[in-house]
């Protein structure tokens, strides 16, 4: 029967995910789809469609991530909720289970779930169903090793397992990681965060000639943003001193990184937008949706002041990184790269939610144009190759583009080449709801047929 921690469903409807949120803010509890009122099993006709339905909805309204299963035989649907760390909204409102019933808190046990709420970040919300075995070892190895570096934190504090350091510094509660610690080690944290992967694309007036998603860790964003950027997207003529050969940057390697770093620091990831990089052959604008600090302005900015993080917990663990400094001197170490380059300039576009910093670069534009559509042609051809071998209704293994691309590793070649094109929409799973699944195809979709014809078309 129906109970504190049960609830049947004889089909979904998107009004269940108060019975979702009041199992959370209560003891947590199952609910089933796919039984009547009375226990009589009926199943769904589309528990795919469904699961998928939940899955989504869970992790954009409500922020957690309910184990979902479904019975072949039966065809019912179980959502399995454990108990949230903090309370759960749903369109500013908070529900609790009260026996076989959703009870919607008001008055003053309203007001005081509220102010819990308000007293932790979003940022600072450990998320349901996540813990450290899910998150990167290497990228915490990393974080140690720059930790190390900077002798911010004695060796007492570095000592210990990796979850006894994140607990110490606050990424783990209860158990349980914060969403700035899935943000800066989980490895694919933008299939749990939306929009916290970086987008990177070259344009040419109104035109997107390429572009790259780029995921996985936080921490080691930074470095592999300026690494794509390099063998990607700009160019470094050479010149000769002498008889020395002198590749020239396109743009103060500083001042860059410290735009790429300020964007990661301070975007506002609960919006779902991502950090965009746009390149031009004559600039570069790095774009995040931070804003400004309420009552701030531009002149604020420019002149000397503190530092205000827009996420201040990912902001302190960039810094005992020794990655960014704390003292609000990022626009400083910007502009101070194009101190001597009079003809070159730095243009910042601000507001209480968005944030853009254009780089002028420092190479004529007539040498770039040319090598650039070069480049973009060669680059795209490993995509390009992947979509059309995927265009067959079975999909292909991930074993088998391994060996159409001629490579040796299958996670290399899923992170750059084929979650890239998962995240574009131009691929997809064929088991979409187990993606880990050892019988897993991946399939090019109607977007990625558009996007080839559109390159067939135009070469």
């Amino acid at each position: 029967m129906e109970s504190q921690k049960l609830e049947w469903k004889k089909e979904w409807k998107t009004e269940y995910f108060r019975e979702i949120a009041a199992f959370a803010n209560s003891e947590g509890g199952i609910l089933k789809i796919g039984i009547d009122d009375y226990g009589t099993i009926i199943g769904v006709s589309n528990p795919s469609d469904v699961m998928k339905k939940i899955s989504d909805g869970s992790g954009s309204m409500l922020g957690i991530y309910p184990s979902i299963e479904c019975d072949e035989r039966t065809k019912v649907v179980t959502v399995t909720v454990n108990k949230s760390a903090t309370p759960v909204e749903l369109n500013g409102h908070f529900y609790i289970r009260s026996g076989n019933a959703v009870q919607e808190i008001k008055g003053r046990a309203y007001e005081n779930l509220k102010t819990k709420l308000k007293s932790v970040s979003w940022m600072d919300y450990p998320v349901e169903g996540i813990s450290i075995r899910d998150l990167d070892p290497n990228a915490i190895s990393y974080f140690r090793d720059c930790i190390s570096n900077t002798n911010v934190l004695s060796s007492e504090k570095l000592s210990g397992t990796d979850e006894e350091l994140l607990t110490r510094l606050g990424m783990i509660q209860d158990g349980q990681v914060t969403r700035t610690c899935i943000l800066l080690f989980h490895p694919s944290p933008e299939g749990i965060i939306f929009g916290s992967e970086t987008k990177i694309g070259k344009v040419s007036g109104p035109e997107l000639l390429f572009q790259d998603v780029l995921g996985g860790p936080l921490i080691t964003r930074a470095d592999r943003i300026m690494e794509i950027l390099y063998s990607k997207y700009l160019i470094r003529p050479i010149t000769y001193d002498g008889i020395h050969r002198v590749e020239n940057d396109p743009y103060p390697l500083a001042s860059l990184r410290e735009t790429i770093l300020n964007a990661l620091v301070h975007n506002d990831y609960s919006s779902s937008i991502s950090v965009h990089i746009r390149v031009w052959d004559d600039k570069i604008k790095v774009s995040d949706v931070g804003g400004l600090p309420f009552g701030w302005t531009l002149e604020k900015l420019m002149g000397e002041h503190i530092s205000l993080p827009f996420n201040p917990k990912l902001a302190d663990m960039f810094f005992i990184s020794g990655l960014i400094e704390s003292w609000g001197r990022g626009i400083e170490k910007v502009l101070k790269g194009y101190a001597h380059q009079d003809a070159r300039t730095v243009k910042f576009d601000v507001s209480l939610t968005e944030f853009s910093v254009t780089l002028e670069s420092l190479i004529p534009v007539k040498y770039v144009g040319e090598k650039t559509k070069d480049k973009a042609h060669n680059v795209q051809s490993p995509q390009l190759t992947l979509l059309r071998f995927t265009d067959v209704s079975e999909g292909r293994a991930i074993g088998e583009i391994v060996s159409l691309l001629g490579k040796r590793s299958p996670s290399s070649v899923s992170r750059d080449y084929v979650r890239p094109l998962l995240s574009l929409g131009m691929l997809e799973y064929t088991l979409p709801h187990v993606p880990k699944s050892p019988k897993q195809r991946y399939r090019t979709t109607e977007l990625g047929r558009v996007y080839i014809q559109s390159l067939d078309s135009r070469n």
